[in-house]
């Protein structure tokens, strides 16, 4: 415990991560305070019906949680700029949609999920993805996908970093996954395509602003 202490102690700057419990709680808050799908605005797309339901889109779905712990805690222990900048494109890809529900509440429409019942087929991912559904039902929160911003944030934070996949061709195959999950995203039905485009909007938005905060720091640093 002690040991744990005096590495807080040591670099107090890691209390930012104090924001995903205070994050989940906001999550749920929204989630149970809007139930009906009338009480929501319900996001939606034409392409949404015609897109396939395919199970095997969770993997990359559930691997990006396992990919934030990386890309949040790995730098902790290497680079204090390469944290915060990982920390920053995340949060803020999880704090402006957060934002965004709670101003304007909205989800999907439930019947866009399959029914298991009659869907023809049944195996670890598809009872995974039920799982999926228990935990996250009725689906609120939606727009912007949270999911796609986060990934795309984590490519953007790996793309620049020195110390994360170093080579090129890992930083361009982390970028392949960002793509995958955003497809994830509606190849499992968790969200609208409309989710996902806003999604990768705020990550881009959030990109350009942290860039171009670095280099305010950097020149007025340099100026000191």
């Amino acid at each position: 415990m002690k040991k744990i202490v005096d590495f807080v102690k040591q670099r107090k700057y890691c209390l930012i991560l104090l924001y995903w419990p205070f994050h989940s709680l906001w999550y749920e808050i929204l989630r149970i305070a809007y139930p009906s799908d009338e009480s929501v605005l319900i996001v939606e797309s034409a392409l949404d019906r015609k897109i396939p339901f395919c199970e095997w889109f969770l993997i990359p779905y559930v691997i990006w949680y396992f990919c934030i712990a990386y890309v949040l805690i790995y730098p902790l222990f290497k680079d204090k700029r390469e944290f915060w900048r990982a920390n920053l494109l995340i949060d803020l890809c999880m704090i402006l949609p957060m934002i965004f529900c709670t101003v304007v509440p909205n989800g999907i429409d439930t019947a866009l999920r399959p029914d298991f019942a009659t869907l023809g087929r049944e195996n670890i991912l598809t009872w995974g993805v039920q799982l999926i559904y228990a935990a996250d039902s009725p689906p609120r929160n939606c727009m912007p996908s949270m999911h796609v911003s986060v990934a795309w944030a984590m490519f953007f934070a790996i793309l620049q970093s020195k110390i994360m996949l170093k080579k090129p061709i890992y930083k361009a195959l982390f970028g392949v996954f960002a793509l995958l999950v955003s497809l994830a995203t509606v190849f499992i039905k968790q969200h609208s395509i409309l989710d996902v485009f806003v999604g990768f909007g705020v990550a881009v938005l959030v990109f350009i602003a942290v860039y171009i905060g670095e280099k305010v720091y950097d020149n007025k640093k340099s100026t000191d």
